[in-house]
Order: C-alpha cells, then structure tokens, then sequence
C-alpha cells in the first residue's frame, strides 16, 4: 500500500502546475487520500509525508458509484471544486425523522467529480456513524476533524484521491469493459503520522 501511495503521490505532485502549489495552505498540504479500506482520509504534503488523519464513514453501498441514489462513494482521481459554508443546511435521511440540522457540519468540501454531483466531504450530526458505511455516497468526518481540516489544510484545486477496498472491489462492476480492466487502486493499513 506504501508503495502505490507514494507511486500516486509522485504521479499527481509531478503533474501539478506551480499554480497549483501556489494555492496551497501554509501546511504545505498537497493531497487528500482516502482510503475505503481503512476507513481513514490522510492529508500529505508536497514530500509526501503525512501531515494529518482522521476517521471517516463512507457511502454504505460497496463498490464504485455508478450512478445517482446507490449509496456508492465514487472511487479514483478527484479535486476539491468548492469549500461551502453548510453550517445552516438540512438534510432530510428518509428515516422518518424529517429535516435535520447540522447534517453537514461546519462546511461542505465539494469534490469534481465528473459523471457525478452532489458528491464531497462533510461532517455529521452522528459521530456513532464514523468508521461505518453509512452515507449516501459523500465521506463524512467528525465536526471537529472536518473544522481542522478546512481550516489548516483545504484548498480549491486540491487533489483527493478514494481508493478502494478489498470489499468494494470484489463488486461486479457495471461499467464498459475498458473501465473494467483499468487497473485498480487498494489500500492496507491505515497511514500512521511521524
């Protein structure tokens, strides 16, 4: 798992623009990598060293999102698109409990990504749920972890990798045979801060 991270680490830090680092916060923070596996997204720098981890929950569908409503978190090469101010927003989890406040947390990290919408990172009114399957597809954090995160780390333009898990990728995928022989990216253990 070391391996291919650092191998995508490279890859990604080698085909950012000068532009892009010129965004960066003063952490120095280069990319979001979140693991389905491990249930953990990591914040690394442009040495690809680990600056920050925290717990997550992520869609409670296996597999690759393929389409709106499965429950999937999509899985690949993504970015951060928008940073939103979700303090005030509601969400109704059809769960006979109506509108709840603070679903979302403090903010919204929306994600690009193409093919889907709707899809980013946020925090919860339910810290039971971190660590569990258990969105509609977004990763969510604990308000704490997702306030650290927006506010040391974050910037638009930034990119977020989700890999998959031994789990989600034993799920039939439906999508054209040139997608399905792409090879794809695993996780192990979740990464430790030095």
């Amino acid at each position: 798992m070391k391996t291919i991270l650092h191998i995508l680490i490279l890859s990604v830090l080698f085909f950012s623009n000068d532009a892009l680092a010129q965004q960066a916060p003063p952490s120095g923070a280069a990319l979001i990598a979140i693991s389905k596996e491990s249930m953990t997204l990591a914040v690394y720098d442009f040495n690809s060293r680990l600056l920050a981890a925290y717990p997550i929950a992520c869609g409670r569908a296996l597999g690759n999102k393929e389409k709106p409503g499965d429950m999937k978190t999509p899985e690949g090469l993504f970015s951060v698109q928008q940073v939103q101010d979700a303090s005030a927003w509601t969400h109704d989890f059809g769960d006979g409990k109506g509108e709840i406040k603070g679903a979302y947390g403090s903010h919204f990290i929306r994600l690009k990504t193409p093919g889907h919408r709707g899809i980013g990172i946020h925090g919860t009114h339910d810290p039971a749920s971190i660590g569990t399957r258990a969105t509609e597809g977004c990763i969510r954090l604990n308000n704490s972890d997702l306030l650290e995160l927006v506010k040391k780390y974050v910037y638009v333009g930034m990119p977020v990798v989700i890999i998959t898990s031994e789990a989600d990728s034993a799920v039939p995928c439906r999508l054209p045979d040139a997608a399905k022989n792409a090879p794809r990216l695993t996780s192990g253990s979740p990464a430790r801060p030095n």
